[in-house]
């Protein structure tokens, strides 16, 4: 099973990825179209809502809807063990935590939808997913602060020395604190599953216009950041050329100029072309719209991705990260105890560092092209 992940602005990132698992469909393949919201606009192009299972659209295609806190209950529950013991909190006074529901979400499209060749999931704006990626960090930096971390990826006796609340002041049974350990291992497998790029790809949808490839400079280096193979990137919708005719040639001239820049900043990435059209209804119409965007080319990666992150352990330990297209000034690095927080602009990831590189300062970064590398300074 293959994975797409378009991210964009909303509506347009809905789009391509419908023309794409139309298109798929057409050509035979099983194709699940999924939105994982908080808005789907997938609905309106499919005509199916939100519900727990999907349905079917056309001949190969099925389109669902997810309700990304329909498992919050289970979840909890899963927590807090088999013992009644710990805080009576019931699901439904959960605070989400930002990006969780998306995360979980995610997680959950893997798990359920095996059986088909082909998954396209609009995500919805980069923001949105990026907030999603990072809820395993943000739950392992509060964990080490609160606790420590006893086991996992992590692990250091030092920081449950340093915990704020020591182990034995805990008014809960051990299980339960045991359990929320065992959460932040699980959750960080997931996204490391989730994220496997022997499975799953990133399409950004890039909006023709100045601002937006300034977004883009940014949101697409941190997908990258966070484990997301960023492999096209689709621009639309685009105007036809003909309508410089009727008074459009400077807003077309800008559209031009902002594709020669994108194939300048990402040479590497195909660079597909999303024409702009009255928003298709049925999987009939979205499959033409799927033609005109790819033409002959192939609707899915065939060859093998280069991971975006990449650590190594002693005798030489050193992580490389490939930020695509980030700006120099865009780039900020803190290290804070085991961890190296790298800021892309807006976005920033608390990066556990391999082994041979945690517990020292003597640690010095330089940038390579695209890539940034940490290494030991001796």
């Amino acid at each position: 099973m293959q994975t797409l992940i378009f991210t964009g602005p909303a509506g347009t990132a809905a789009l391509a990825a419908g023309a794409t698992a139309a298109t798929a469909a057409a050509r035979g393949s099983r194709t699940l179209l999924a939105s994982v919201g908080p808005s789907h606009a997938l609905a309106s192009l499919t005509g199916i809502p939100p519900g727990p299972e999907p349905r079917p659209v056309a001949a190969h295609l099925d389109a669902w809807c997810l309700d990304p806190l329909a498992d919050l209950s289970g979840i909890w529950a899963a927590l807090r063990g088999p013992s009644s013991q710990g805080p009576p909190i019931a699901p439904d006074e959960l605070p989400i935590i930002p990006g969780s529901d998306l995360f979980l979400a995610v997680a959950r499209l893997r798990q359920l939808a095996q059986g088909y060749d082909l998954v396209c999931v609009d995500a919805g704006p980069p923001d949105t997913l990026l907030r999603a990626m990072a809820v395993p960090d943000t739950f392992r930096w509060a964990l080490r602060l609160l606790l420590g971390l006893d086991r996992g990826p992590g692990k250091s006796s030092a920081s449950v020395a340093r915990a704020v609340i020591p182990t034995g002041l805990i008014p809960f049974p051990m299980e339960w604190t045991g359990n929320l350990q065992d959460a932040r291992v699980r959750l960080e497998q997931l996204r490391d599953e989730t994220l496997d790029p022997a499975r799953t790809r990133v399409r950004y949808v890039l909006r023709a216009d100045s601002a937006a490839l300034a977004e883009a400079r940014l949101a697409l280096p941190a997908l990258q950041l966070f484990g997301l193979v960023v492999e096209d990137v689709v621009a639309g919708p685009l105007l036809d050329p003909d309508l410089t005719r009727v008074g459009l040639g400077d807003l077309l001239a800008e559209q031009r100029a902002v594709l020669e820049q994108a194939a300048t900043i990402w040479p590497g990435r195909r660079l597909l072309g999303l024409p702009a059209t009255a928003t298709p209804a049925g999987a009939d119409a979205l499959a033409a719209l799927g033609a005109r965007l790819y033409g002959d080319q192939p609707l899915t990666p065939e060859t093998s991705p280069v991971q975006p992150i990449r650590l190594s352990g002693p005798p030489t330990p050193g992580a490389a990260i490939d930020l695509p297209g980030l700006p120099r000034e865009a780039l900020g690095l803190t290290l804070s105890g085991d961890e190296l927080i790298v800021r892309a602009g807006p976005y920033r990831r608390h990066l556990l560092l391999p082994e041979g590189l945690r517990g020292t300062s003597a640690i010095k970064a330089t940038r390579q092209g695209d890539t940034l590398l940490v290494q030991s300074r001796s």
